[in-house]
């Protein structure tokens, strides 16, 4: 058993309402509903194995009202609590770090494959196919079987339409004269998911196209400040026009919530970003993270999923906020190939713009 388990400081932070920034932010969701439209009374509800007890530590980096309607389901259906830690994926990862000697998370769901994939690397994960993930888009899953996909971001042009009558269809758009001055860009060294999109177009254009580009975006007066949540908070309040690479259920989000924000899918391109799942090795109640991963999985938690705005994992649930995963068109879905090259890209990313 594990000694010291924090649980009335996680369920403190679980219990609030976190709104943080960064790779991976926790936001509050506007739905009111932590169901998630009744995704539980559907012909696909998951049903729970008999016998679950205890209780679980589940680390989560994905929007507060997500995480809040996959706990209270599970809860609901195996009478196992879950004491969640919300935070970003950094700070998630440091974390774990710092718990090594003392560890306290079950089961964690990253923003990030790159993080996920450090974790791995480290020793720290569980090996574990849930129930369901068969069905989940093709190179969502590690080639050690130690995590994967559940549900997936895609990086977005976000448009405020009040602050711009511009129209952009695609990433170089964004240099035309009308928009001079008013792109914003999240910092890659804050935001994985800005580092990983320049890591896939150079996978895609190679480096010299793509060195082109962002040449003629800064010389057009793109700024890059701040991880994926201030820079859409700066669209938001009209200081910038557009978001260069925003997460687009952030953006959904704000327009189910009345702001003027237009999401708009590259022509040329874009990432959609896995967002994956994992069973820690120092589990103590493995059966029931076990669990909770196969629920992850299940049709009835994917539709829970696509109701907060996300792209579901399962290619046989569909997205409601915006199109679906075979719908858009990516630069690269292989994200081992795109982690490793992703922090010496940033890195020259850096050295060539933001120094």
């Amino acid at each position: 058993m594990k000694k010291n388990k924090i649980v009335g400081l996680i369920a403190g932070i679980a219990s609030s309402a976190l709104v943080l920034t960064g790779c991976g932010s926790v936001e509050t969701s506007e739905t009111s509903s932590a169901s998630g439209g009744g995704a539980g009374t559907s012909s696909s509800e998951w049903q729970a194995p008999e016998g679950l007890t205890g209780e679980i530590s589940y680390y989560s980096a994905n929007p507060q009202g997500l995480t809040d309607a996959l706990v209270e389901e599970f809860e609901q259906k195996t009478g196992v609590k879950v004491n969640v830690y919300a935070d970003t994926t950094g700070k998630i990862t440091a974390r774990i770090k710092a718990e090594e000697a003392n560890p306290q998370a079950d089961i964690v769901y990253l923003a990030s494959w790159s993080a996920a994939s450090k974790q791995a690397e480290s020793g720290a994960l569980e090996e574990y196919t849930p129930e369901g993930s068969d069905a989940v888009h093709d190179k969502w899953a590690s080639p050690t079987g130690q995590f994967i996909g559940r549900d997936g971001s895609a990086l977005a042009l976000v448009v405020n339409t009040e602050a711009t009558d511009g129209k952009p269809t695609d990433w170089k758009d964004l240099a035309d004269e009308q928009y001079k001055d008013q792109v914003i860009m999240p910092d890659p060294r804050e935001s994985g998911t800005a580092a990983d999109l320049i890591a896939a177009m150079v996978s895609k254009w190679g480096e010299d196209k793509t060195w082109e580009l962002f040449d003629s975006l800064f010389a057009n007066g793109m700024v890059v400040q701040g991880a994926n949540g201030p820079a859409l908070d700066a669209v938001k309040s009209g200081s910038k026009a557009v978001v260069f690479g925003g997460v687009d259920y952030s953006a959904y989000s704000g327009q189910q919530k009345g702001e003027p924000l237009e999401v708009i899918i590259p022509a040329s391109g874009t990432t959609i970003t896995p967002r994956p799942v994992m069973i820690m090795k120092s589990s103590d109640n493995k059966e029931a993270a076990e669990a909770f991963a196969d629920f992850m999985f299940s049709k009835e938690a994917q539709e829970i999923s696509a109701s907060k705005n996300m792209i579901p994992g399962r290619e046989d649930v569909e997205a409601k906020a915006g199109p679906n995963y075979s719908e858009i068109t990516q630069f690269s879905d292989d994200w081992d190939t795109i982690v490793d090259s992703s922090a010496d890209i940033r890195d020259k990313f850096v050295e060539r713009y933001l120094k």
